[in-house]
């Protein structure tokens, strides 16, 4: 394509020359930014904070995932509502807190991670009828805050709880329940105590 001074092709050539390069660097810039309630595996750029931070917010996300490592494990995409929904009715007990849809609206976050695979036999029975006799859930519950600003602009996840176990011993459900009303119960005495 030649492109002369002059030329009607000039102006849509470098216009959609120009929208391409902008277009492909704020792909770019995506990938690399991370958000506060955001917490990657190996906790980089995670700050320490203290449940005292939660004192007076109100507004909270929450993030369930659930995965299922076992050979041939049933869907699981109907344990994995049945999980956000206890743990919804978990928070909607407490009068101060709302739960927000998107985690931009939040003041803080409750980010549920649990994984049920197959055991090696290592441990104690399971507590639950309902869960096969070689399963073992493992459970993560983060609390985090917005943190310190960080180069890019966005702010650092900063975690002011957190709870886990590499085998509950019950079903999914119950363990996502019983460790965030775990929470909820620490962060009730907090709250009463000012």
């Amino acid at each position: 394509m030649h492109l002369r001074i002059g030329s009607r092709f000039t102006r849509p050539a470098v216009y959609a020359l120009c929208s391409t390069v902008l277009l492909l660097g704020s792909t770019f810039g995506q990938i690399q930014t991370r958000d506060w309630w955001t917490v990657t595996i190996d906790r980089e750029d995670t700050e320490k904070g203290k449940l005292q931070d939660l004192a007076n917010r109100k507004k909270v996300y929450v993030n369930v995932t659930f995965s299922d490592t076992r050979p041939n494990p049933p869907l699981n995409s109907a344990e994995q509502n049945d999980i956000q929904d206890s743990v919804k009715e978990a928070l909607s007990v407490q009068k101060d807190l709302k739960i927000v849809t998107f985690p931009e609206e939040a003041d803080f976050a409750i980010i549920v991670r649990l994984s049920t695979g197959q055991g090696n036999g290592d441990r104690g029975p399971n507590f639950s009828l309902l869960l096969e006799t070689e399963a073992e859930v493992s459970i993560d519950v983060i609390v985090v805050v917005p943190g310190g600003r960080q180069p890019d602009g966005t702010r650092a996840p900063r975690i002011v709880w957190e709870a886990s176990s590499p085998n509950t011993q019950v079903e999914a459900r119950s363990a996502a329940r019983f460790t965030v009303d775990g929470f909820l119960w620490e962060l009730k005495k907090l709250r009463t105590k000012r």
